[in-house]
């Protein structure tokens, strides 16, 4: 597993009192921390997107370093990179810092890793105890832009409310086919029961919007607050970091050894 780092790279802030139809949490970047979290930060990057028993034995039939670029699964297309690292960040927030279970990276099965991938961004789950108690589901739309955008808000939340409409995420179903895939039946059947519809506790359901930016927006989810109503259980985060895009491609272009995995 990636070295835990979100911590130490963005603190929680107090949220805007001016959010009051869903629960707020900025994100601040410590930005003295980022030499100490980019090795940790590259790694996750890199991991999100190639599975390391794979790229072992690939880079071992082929050579190192010449293939590595070869088979590296990483985009090199500057908006799939910047989008592709929003749901990453998100992700790992979940997992670090909130406790949830992220079963799969599915940025690993990606048809065509230069475009961005169909489905949920995050599909995040709290398995609870044996019998069925307090689990969670959590679905989230991740985006990440240079410059701030109220449009790109309104669509992660439009995506949002499309997936609360359904009765289960288009991507469970998804992630029990890769978890059959890698070997691991036991947590395949953990999020399968999230269809079982007569276990005596409902699962309950949250919503996540993540939202990077290069720039720090006055108000990032006003589109939100001004809403007549917003889905239940929402949360919404906002995070500034610094020089994103380079920061970005710097990291998808960070050279990961096989030793490194």
């Amino acid at each position: 597993m990636p070295d835990e780092f979100i911590a130490t790279w963005l603190t929680s802030t107090s949220p805007s009192p001016r959010y009051t139809r869903f629960e707020h949490q900025p994100l601040t970047e410590q930005i003295e921390s980022r030499e100490k979290v980019l090795p940790a930060l590259a790694r996750v990057v890199f991991l999100h997107h190639n599975d390391p028993q794979d790229y072992r034995q690939d880079i071992k039939a082929l050579g190192y370093p010449g293939a590595a670029q070869a088979v590296d699964r990483r985009p090199r297309t500057a908006n799939t990179r910047m989008g592709n690292f929003g749901e990453i960040v998100a992700s790992e927030y979940l997992h670090q810092m909130l406790d949830y279970d992220i079963p799969i990276y599915r940025l690993r099965y990606n048809p065509n890793p230069e475009s961005s991938m169909k489905g949920d961004d995050v599909l995040a789950f709290k398995f609870g105890n044996e019998d069925g108690s307090d689990r969670e589901i959590l679905v989230g739309e991740s985006k990440a832009h240079q410059q701030f955008s109220r449009k790109a808000v309104e669509k992660a939340y439009h995506q949002l409310v499309e997936a609360s409409r359904r009765p289960h995420p288009i991507s469970l179903t998804f992630v029990v086919g890769m978890l059959r895939r890698e070997g691991q039946p036991k947590k395949a059947d953990s999020v399968l029961a999230y269809l079982n519809q007569f276990l005596p506790h409902k699962p309950r359901k949250r919503w996540l919007l993540f939202l990077v930016t290069g720039t720090r927006p006055s108000d990032p989810f006003g589109c939100l607050q001004e809403r007549d109503s917003v889905v239940d259980n929402l949360i919404a985060v906002d995070v500034r970091i610094e020089d994103l895009a380079a920061l970005v491609n710097s990291l998808f272009e960070q050279e990961i050894s096989p030793d490194e995995l």
